[in-house]
């Protein structure tokens, strides 16, 4: 059952990713447009809608937003998308010992990324959302919906915060699995992998 709500979460994570990914997509098409229609507009059929080309400019906003919803991407999939094993890998040492001693490798490198993320947690929260700088620096050309109020620059940089917390929890469900004896790879994901007869790790 928890792998089966771990590939819910999954599938629904992918789902955001990619309505970030077609936002970002939409966003540079509708640049494009702006700065290019005016030069353009003569090729289109109608009088009322080659005035409108003509008086279209270019779009300020859009390159601040595809650089939030880039940020944004990375993190978030780092989060919760891209997996341990789809990451570039030198395993020319770690391929060469025993399975006993890949498994602590292993357990040493999840304890080492826990303890990193924790202890770099609270300053990295202080840094963005208790920093007056980040509160009272804006985003000049992007505002809320709702209340029209600019948006602080604080929000692009939140997305570490949700990186770091799910580093912490990834590799503490390694850490409970590898104390177990349920796997000993360095390069797998360790929610959804399937143990190694053959290495004795997950793959």
């Amino acid at each position: 059952m928890f792998v089966k709500f771990l590939t819910t979460v999954t599938r629904i994570a992918e789902f955001i990713a990619a309505t970030i990914l077609g936002a970002i997509f939409i966003t540079f098409l509708l640049q494009i447009f702006a700065r290019y229609a005016p030069k353009i507009a003569w090729l289109a059929p109608v009088d009322s809608l080659q005035s409108w080309m003509q008086s279209l400019v270019p779009i300020g906003w859009t390159i601040n937003l595809i650089s939030l919803l880039w940020v944004w991407l990375i993190f978030f999939g780092c989060s919760f998308i891209v997996r341990d094993r789809d990451h570039v890998i030198f395993d020319v040492f770690l391929n060469a010992v025993t399975p006993r001693v890949r498994r602590l490798f292993a357990l040493a490198t999840a304890v080492l990324l826990i303890v990193v993320m924790i202890y770099a947690f609270g300053p990295t929260y202080d840094a963005i959302f208790e920093s007056r700088l980040m509160q009272l620096k804006k985003i000049q050309t992007l505002s809320l919906p709702i209340t029209g109020e600019r948006i602080p620059i604080k929000w692009l940089f939140a997305p570490i915060l949700l990186f770091m917390v799910a580093t912490i929890l990834r590799y503490g469900e390694t850490v409970y699995r590898l104390i177990r004896g349920k796997g000993g790879g360095m390069n797998s994901h360790t929610s959804t992998g399937t143990i190694s007869k053959d290495n004795g790790g997950l793959s």
